[in-house]
């Protein structure tokens, strides 16, 4: 029999030893479950530790009344822990129950009401925010409240400021004039404080610290953030395109020095002193300003920060949860800031934002991404993030972190060869790009519209097209109609496979999320206004929900990029090469699917196969090569007499076909149906999956496969999971010499090999379209 050497029992063994990606041999050495399992472990220790009488925990350092409660507190609401279970219960009544006096502990108490129960501490939470603005100082920063010092300290001035942002978040109104005067104030601190390097130190003069320096990223990230303080403005109409924004410089300043001072088993300038401290201020610095790495300029060398420092925590942890750290402030505080680092560290990134060129034009409206995720947070009612991924330092797995990459520009971006053949790669292997042209309201971004409509082409093969009203990209999260948008604008996309791979917006969205502030004081924009802001956002948020279908990686487990099998001559001996066939139904619809499969099959160990893509045409002489060929396509297919002598030419003489309907396509499904009837005379019949030895790992070396995952988009609600439902695979067979010749699905199994799931697809999730595509594979080897 044609190619059927290539199935040793060695092929066999390795087959069924394949490991998908995200399993535990397929990831670098830390995972998410390690961090899961040292969060349990802090957790545990905290709870422990916890005065069953009065809620609150040993308050070591007396002159800060509440204030190791509340920071264990915050750590534990951040870790997830139940808002209303008992224990938590206690801790809120202890930490809650009287008025602080310090800006540590009130500015701790804040954040705690604020991450606990915003609206039943509204009125709390908005006394000691006056009150902190209260007791700014006349250099715009904080000292320690009543303590009788007059001087502020950028530790003081830290909390104060993230505990004024958590109340803007959840909808404290700060009166203007009040609100203006204070951030300007604290902005004015924190710039004249900031070295020539970048770094921050204690006090004036003092040596760089790379705690202070976290602090000052942080600080300067959220005083930025305020409405004056955007590189957009609108009043009666939207004006993009601002001026460059010098407290951005002097964050990338920051960072940079971050970056060439980075380190995790210590504190940058302080050894050993303050090191949880550090870290603490390391996750929000990191967080904040969209960093998935801090870069060391001088070796050119991207550090993880989440990674890194999560590895140095789990090394630290003690068997009862605790970390071998010192500090005067014991062990509890200790413990929350670890588990702080850990909990939010890890939230799931829903979108990089591309770095390329020149930053005041991919970076025109520095907030816009962070604004858009927060937006998606209330919308999704869970916590994001996002992060800034540079193009001159990634991979495709750098690019797949994050399910969407969003490229904003007004000039052409000038990409290389390199850089092209990535960005086609993070589309292929199932990435979404989402693009914007800086265009109008004061920006011209027309050189940038004119070369990425040129790049489409070349990568993709097709232009942009305009995308239908009915598309369910209009209404993937909230209903929006086209004609809101700006005049003379719409959304265009290109299409892969049976999904969008790309959208692109001929104006400038991000200019608008700017604006669009998620959180507290939002100016009186006119009504025109809010109305263009609010649609700019929900095509953000409905892109972000179409093209991930809410379903986001764990931030640690890593990508697994398959790699090109290499390729050989159909004449190598035991050389296994699976050919598509030609024909006038969408033959190469989804050009990726059955490489993809090969490649899928070659995973972990490396055999005598090529996943070189190989079209042929339904001819004898063609088919006489192969002992298994395949088939897919969407629209009616039609066979010529030639076309059908030539298949049953093949099945005589022992070969196979397997076939899938391009995402489950109807009109596919029953013309293919109709032509195999008129070749072999009798009609496919469904297998039971119950019964029959091609779902077993006992018959044919597969997998177990007798229960797989289906998207329906009829199904779809809220979110991609609503739409995946456990049932039995269905696969069509037609015999010839009581021997099966035909295996076919009807539902996708191709656009799911291709690219990730699709809200438009009704078939396979990715990973079970592979299993079960290695199982008719094998099956089909073993005729």
């Amino acid at each position: 029999m044609r190619g059927l050497s290539v199935l040793t029992p060695r092929l066999l063994t390795i087959l069924a030893a394949i490991v998908w990606p995200g399993s535990a041999s397929a990831q670098n050495s830390l995972s998410s479950k390690d961090v899961e399992k040292a969060i349990d472990k802090a957790v545990n220790f905290l709870w422990q530790g916890q005065n069953q009488k009065d809620g609150g925990w040993p308050e070591t350092i007396g002159e800060y009344p509440k204030g190791i409660s509340a920071i264990t507190t915050l750590a534990l609401l951040n870790a997830g822990e139940e808002v209303d279970s008992p224990q938590m219960i206690r801790a809120l009544n202890f930490v809650t129950e009287s008025k602080l006096k310090k800006t540590y502990t009130v500015s701790l108490q804040t954040m705690v009401m604020c991450a606990a129960n915003p609206e039943k501490y509204a009125a709390e939470i908005t006394a000691n925010a006056k009150w902190l603005i209260n007791g700014q100082l006349k250099d715009g920063g904080w000292g320690y409240g009543d303590r009788g010092f007059s001087a502020s300290d950028p530790s003081n001035s830290q909390f104060a400021l993230l505990a004024l942002h958590d109340a803007q978040r959840v909808g404290v109104q700060i009166p203007e004039d009040i609100r203006r005067k204070s951030f300007e104030a604290a902005r004015g601190y924190w710039h004249r404080k900031q070295n020539a390097d970048g770094s921050f130190g204690y006090s004036d003069g003092s040596k760089a610290l790379g705690s202070m320096t976290c602090a000052g990223i942080s600080s300067m990230l959220i005083v930025g953030s305020q409405p004056d303080q955007l590189d957009a403005s609108a009043t009666n109409k939207v004006e993009c395109c601002g001026q460059e924004n010098e407290n951005q410089k002097r964050i990338d300043q920051s960072l940079a020095w971050l970056g060439n001072n980075f380190e995790v088993a210590y504190n940058p300038g302080a050894a050993s002193e303050w090191h949880m401290y550090y870290l603490y201020g390391m996750e929000r610095a990191g967080r904040l300003s969209g960093r998935r790495y801090f870069v060391d300029s001088r070796q050119n060398r991207p550090r993880d920060w989440y990674r890194e420092g999560a590895s140095m925590l789990i090394k630290l942890q003690n068997a009862n949860g605790s970390f071998n750290t010192s500090s005067f402030s014991g062990p509890y505080v200790e413990a929350a800031m670890g588990l702080l680092f850990l909990a939010k560290g890890k939230r799931q990134v829903v979108v990089n934002r591309l770095e390329y060129g020149n930053p005041t034009d991919w970076n025109t409206h520095p907030l816009s991404v962070q604004h858009l995720t927060a937006h998606t947070e209330q919308a999704w009612k869970r916590d994001l993030a996002w992060q800034t991924v540079r193009l001159k330092q990634a991979k495709v797995e750098d690019l797949l972190e994050a399910p969407v990459l969003f490229i904003s520009g007004s000039a052409a971006p000038n990409f290389s060869q390199e850089d092209k053949l990535l960005l086609k790669r993070y589309v292929t292997d199932g990435g979404f790009i989402f693009a914007e042209a800086c265009n109008g309201d004061g920006c011209n971004g027309a050189a940038f519209e004119e070369y990425f409509k040129k790049l489409v082409v070349e990568l993709f093969e097709q232009p942009l097209e305009k995308l239908s009203p009915d598309h369910p990209i209009w209404s993937a999260e909230a209903t929006i109609d086209p004609k809101d948008l700006p005049e003379g604008t719409w959304l265009y996309g290109v299409q892969s496979c049976c999904r969008l791979g790309l959208v692109y917006a001929p104006y400038s969205l991000s200019c608008r999320w700017e604006l669009n502030l998620p959180y507290g004081n939002r100016p009186n924009y006119a009504e025109a206004v809010i109305g263009d802001l609010n649609t700019a956002t929900k095509i953000g948020v409905n892109v972000l929900s179409y093209a991930t279908g809410k379903e986001l990686k764990q931030k640690l487990d890593t990508v697994s990029v398959l790699e090109e099998v290499v390729k050989r001559t159909p004449t190598d001996r035991g050389l296994f090469l699976l050919p598509k066939l030609v024909h006038n139904a969408g033959a190469d619809d989804a050009p990726k699917a059955v490489s993809t499969l090969v490649e899928w099959l070659n995973q972990e160990n490396p055999f005598q196969m090529s996943s070189e893509k190989r079209l042929i045409p339904i001819a004898k002489d063609e088919l006489e090569n192969y002992s298994v060929v395949y088939m897919h396509g969407r629209g009616k297919l039609e066979l010529n007499e030639s076309q059908r002598d030539a298949l049953r030419h093949h099945f005589h003489n022992g070969g196979m076909l397997i076939c899938d309907s391009i995402c489950a396509d109807e009109q596919f499904t029953n013309s293919f149906r109709t032509e195999i009837e008129i070749v072999l005379g009798k009609a496919l019949t469904r297998l039971d999956p119950t019964k029959h030895p091609l779902f077993s790992s006992k018959g044919y070396s597969g997998f177990d496969i007798a229960q797989l995952s289906v998207i329906d988009p009829e199904r779809r609600g809220g979110q991609l999971s609503d739409a995946i439902q456990k049932e039995p695979p269905i696969i069509e067979a037609a015999y010839h010499d009581n021997r099966i010749v035909v295996l076919f699905s009807p539902l996708d199994m191709s656009c799911a090999l291709e690219s990730k799931h699709s809200l438009q697809c009704k078939g396979y999730v990715r990973e079970d379209a592979a299993r079960l595509g290695i199982n008719l594979v094998l099956f089909a080897l073993q005729q």
